[in-house]
Formats: C-alpha cells, sequence, structure tokens
C-alpha cells in the first residue's frame, strides 16, 4: 500500500501535464491563425518619399533612397479614415498634389506679366523689385518639363517639388534650369521664383561676372569637388564649388573655400547632407576675396545657409 498510493499520484500528475500541455498547444496554434496581417495590410509599405524618372515612366519609391521596387505614379494605395484624406501627414498623401504643382507650373510658365504671375508665387522680395525682372514679361518658349524630385518635411508640413525645365535660346538650343513649385498644408500650391531669378534672372551671373566688394545669399544648385586645379592663391589649400542651373549642366561660375572652412567641415561630416560630387539646390553666401591675392581675385563660398531652397 505504501508503494501503490505514491504510483498512483505519479500517474494522475503525468497525466494532467499531458493534458495541459496538448491543451497550450492547439491553443497557440488557433491564435497564430488569427493574428496573421492580411497581405498588403496598412503599416507595410515605408511613407512614399521620392518621384522618379525614367525611360519608363513617372515612378514614386517606397524608400527614402529610392532603392526598393517603385510602383507606377496613380496606384499607390491610400489608407481612409472616413473618406477624409487630408487627416494624414504630408509623406503620406497621394501624388495628387504633383498632378496640381506641375498644372500650377505649366500656367505660370504660360503667363504673360508679373501681375498675372503674383498669386502664384511664393518670394521674400519686394513688389517693386519683381517689376524690373524676367517675371514682369512674357518667358522663353518651353521645349521640355520634367519631374525631377520631390521632397518632404513632414514636420513643417511642406512638400517642395522640383522640375527640370528647358527654355529655348535665341539659337533655338535648350536653356536647363530647375524649378520650385511648394505645397504647405493644405494651401494651393507656389512657384518659389527667389531660385528662378538668381539662376535664370541672372542675379547670380550678374554677381559672378566682374569683383566687387559685396557678399551675397544666392540660391542655386551646387556640385563640391574634393580638389582644386584652378588658377587661385593657394590651390592646395581649397576646395571648389561649382554653381549650376541644373545637375546636367555646364557650371555658370566656380566658387572656392578652404579645406578647413564650415563648408569644408560639413563635406567631412557624414551626416551633414552634403557630399562631393552631388549636385543639390542649396542656399549659398558668397563673396569675392580680393584680400588674398589683390593680382588673382576669386569667389568665396563662405557658408551654406540651408540645403534647399527655402526663404
Amino acid at each position: 500500500m505504501r508503494l501503490l498510493v505514491p504510483a498512483c499520484f505519479l500517474i494522475v500528475a503525468v497525466g494532467v501535464m499531458y493534458g495541459v500541455k496538448t491543451f497550450l498547444q492547439k491553443d497557440r496554434s488557433a491564435s497564430s491563425a488569427k493574428v496573421e496581417p492580411a497581405a498588403g495590410s496598412a503599416g507595410t509599405k515605408s511613407p512614399v518619399k521620392r518621384i522618379i524618372e525614367t525611360e519608363e515612366g513617372t515612378f514614386e519609391s517606397l524608400t527614402e533612397t529610392g532603392k526598393n521596387p517603385a510602383i507606377p505614379v496613380g496606384e499607390v494605395p491610400m489608407p481612409v479614415i472616413g473618406d477624409v484624406e487630408k487627416d494624414f501627414p504630408p509623406e503620406l498623401q497621394t501624388v495628387d498634389g504633383g498632378i496640381a504643382a506641375l498644372a500650377l507650373l505649366e500656367e505660370f510658365l504660360a503667363m504673360k506679366s508679373l501681375d498675372e504671375r503674383l498669386p502664384l508665387i511664393e518670394t521674400k522680395r519686394p513688389e517693386s523689385e519683381l517689376i524690373s525682372s524676367v517675371l514682369n514679361g512674357p518667358l522663353p518658349e518651353v521645349l521640355k518639363t520634367t519631374v525631377d524630385v520631390r521632397e518632404t518635411n513632414a514636420i513643417e508640413q511642406v512638400i517642395d517639388y522640383y522640375y527640370h525645365v528647358d527654355f529655348a535660346s535665341a539659337d533655338g538650343s535648350p536653356n536647363p534650369q530647375t524649378m520650385l513649385v511648394r505645397s504647405r498644408g493644405t494651401s494651393p500650391p507656389k512657384v518659389v521664383v527667389d531660385p528662378f531669378l538668381d539662376v535664370f534672372g541672372g542675379r547670380f551671373a550678374a554677381f559672378a561676372e566682374k569683383p566687387s566688394g559685396d557678399a551675397g545669399t544666392f540660391q542655386v544648385v551646387i556640385s563640391a569637388g574634393a580638389f582644386c586645379y584652378d588658377d587661385v592663391p593657394g590651390p592646395e589649400k581649397k576646395f571648389t564649388l561649382k554653381i549650376l542651373a541644373r545637375d546636367d549642366a555646364k557650371e555658370i561660375a566656380k566658387a572656392y573655400f578652404g579645406k578647413r572652412s564650415k563648408i569644408g567641415d560639413m563635406l567631412e561630416d557624414e551626416t551633414s547632407g552634403l557630399a562631393y560630387g552631388q549636385p543639390k539646390p542649396c542656399t549659398v553666401f558668397m563673396r569675392w576675396n580680393t584680400e588674398e591675392d589683390p593680382e588673382k581675385p576669386f569667389l568665396e563660398a563662405l557658408d551654406i545657409k540651408a540645403l534647399d531652397w527655402n526663404p
């Protein structure tokens, strides 16, 4: 009897443990089947960050780098809550904003006077200055307009749409330019004209034409080079900054900066957003350096105020 009681207890305990184990396995399998996400459910894709123009058409990348497979514009699935799309942050909006931005740009380019264009533009310049600019009159014929890049700032609720515009020169050849249309929150998009005036309007070219005692801030496309082979004072201590209208165009002029300068330090910092040989729209502060060698004045880039064309 002394041996029989422990034996019975052991048998009962083993039976209970086996039953519990079997129950838990079945419950776990059922739970896994219930929570398995459906293919294409919300949250499986990264926010749209960039529009890419290729020979096959216009595509939106689903990552910031654009390295993942892209999908054709207009096929980006849009989650809906109460059928109110405006509740979503800018980086989750559909590409309809790009369609409106391009339509606005085409309307702007076809206009004939400043009065027509004023309601469509964003600028920090006084109207008195705009009256004497290229905006107060018809622009040259547009040969081609293509989408470049779309950049989103979700915090400020701003979306920037960059376009490549080829104007016809006097001889009929293309005059390549970069133009920017900006959307702020729920407001209608506007054409940002200050970079257009700096480059196409000739403000920077006039500044770079001959030495002066003035300094200026310009919104241009830049490309930094890690060497300096030009005839400027101390080339071994300097880097080169090409000033461009567009990344595929010849430079308008070259500026120079010291290897140990604000811009040089930015290039050494991999997190700064500025890299060698990668053209980028920037706001740059420049002057003519006539002190280092009065016989060899050169255009000096002192600082990059912003890595974009914000006012």
